[in-house]
């Protein structure tokens, strides 16, 4: 799998700053939950993706509910930059609420273990916000547009498509660009029976009484 990471060069054209900050933003701290937040500071890995609004009828990969349009990398140790630059720096996150209109433009899927939190940034509408567990945090990052701005440009300009990791047999959820003989692999793995036949070895159980399904993607069906 081709591994993208951000050069030094590219960190200094972003002008964030590199400098290590002890505290989280005290607005930021009290605004998400404590695991949303400790998947930010303590990630294991953090992909990229470029997302825009779903279409009218879009039934390609989401995210978040937003059309999924590509893979733009996984970050190395500068993923402390975003950390230090729009979670550690209070000057950065204004409380006025913003007037516009966010366009999705940049997701970073903040990995630990097997949980995750998302963080959208938008340049023209300056904010960063957070996604997670079906909870949504927006921030008015006013302050930092120039960084913003830095951010969706980079990311913009090295994306490529996305590929469902699902069609790898992959755990990871990332995307990567297939050449013609992974393509063929997979073309073949969809014609072949289950690898481990799971559909022989667990026995049918009884069917319980059909209910109505829930609506919206977080709800659950509980009994009475």
């Amino acid at each position: 799998m081709k591994k993208f990471l951000l050069s030094v060069s590219v960190l200094s054209l972003m002008s964030l700053s590199l400098s290590a900050k002890a505290e989280v933003t005290p607005y930021v701290e009290q605004s998400l939950s404590s695991a949303a937040l400790n998947n930010i500071l303590d990630s294991e890995k953090v992909f990229c993706y470029t997302v825009q609004m779903a279409p009218t009828g879009y039934t390609g990969y989401t995210l978040n509910q937003l059309a999924l349009t590509g893979y733009c990398g996984q970050l190395g140790d500068e993923r402390s930059v975003f950390v230090d630059e729009f979670f550690k720096t209070p000057e950065n996150i204004s409380q006025t609420v913003a007037s516009c209109k966010i366009a999705p433009k940049i997701m970073l899927r903040f990995i630990r273990g097997v949980d995750a939190t998302d963080v959208l940034f938008s340049d023209t509408c300056p904010s960063v916000t957070v996604f997670y567990g079906g909870s949504v945090k927006v921030f008015n990052a006013a302050p930092a547009k120039k960084s913003l701005e830095a951010v969706v440009a980079v990311f913009e300009a090295g994306k490529t498509d996305f590929i469902s990791p699902a069609l790898l047999d992959e755990l990871m959820p990332s995307g990567v660009v297939l050449n013609d003989e992974q393509k063929a692999l997979i073309n073949k793995k969809k014609a072949a029976q289950p690898v481990r036949n799971w559909e022989k070895q667990v026995a049918p159980q009884p069917k319980e009484q059909e209910q109505p399904a829930a609506k919206g993607w977080n709800k659950l069906k509980t009994k009475e």
